[in-house]
């Protein structure tokens, strides 16, 4: 649980720190002020965005948001994909960068399954709690009765008088009773 909410809260701080990293270890330090270099200016904002892009996905699922932790899958996933951008500070081999590349589209649509697999069951499950109070709310009326067989009538009662207060009446017309002298008041 300690590991998924450090990389909870790591998500967005290397989605920044991890561009700058290789841009500055690989286009700077190690391959020098270049063509290199504009390769790897091209390439780190489009690495910041999509890393943006996986983290958004995966705080926007309530379960992360309630636990303030990642999924162990997510957690599996990021790891992999933070240690190849690590590694790829350092050396600039291809299989590194293919694998990285790999990780970036597997973490992004990986992290669109889970979302939208959380909120289908969310939503089916708000579905069934729907059915349920539905149901309920039918098996608490009466089913109906069969016809009574005519009674005798009563003798007529008389109509209880109830006091209800005063009542204030409000019309659309002036019904105010005129002055005697003809005049409106």
């Amino acid at each position: 649980m300690v590991v998924r909410r450090v990389v909870y809260r790591l998500l967005f701080p290397l989605a920044v720190a991890l561009p700058v990293w290789v841009l500055v270890t690989r286009g700077v330090l190690l391959d020098g002020i270049g063509w290199s270099f504009l390769g790897y200016l091209v390439v780190s904002p489009i690495l910041f965005f999509a890393l943006l892009v996986i983290g958004g996905l995966i705080v926007w699922r309530p379960g992360v948001r309630q636990e303030r932790a990642v999924s162990l899958w997510d957690a599996v996933v990021l790891g992999a994909l933070w240690l190849v951008l690590l590694a790829a500070g350092f050396v600039a081999h291809p299989a590194i960068v293919a694998a990285a590349v790999l990780l970036v589209l597997g973490a992004f649509w990986f992290a669109a399954w889970e979302l939208v697999t959380e909120s289908r069951r969310r939503l089916k499950a708000a579905m069934d709690d729907i059915d349920a109070t539905l149901a309920g709310a039918r098996a608490s009326v009466p089913p109906p009765q069969q016809p009574r067989p005519p009674q005798p009538p009563r003798p007529p009662q008389q109509p209880q008088s109830v006091d209800i207060g005063e009542v204030i009446v409000v019309t659309s017309k002036d019904v105010t009773p005129p002055a005697p002298d003809g005049r409106a008041s």
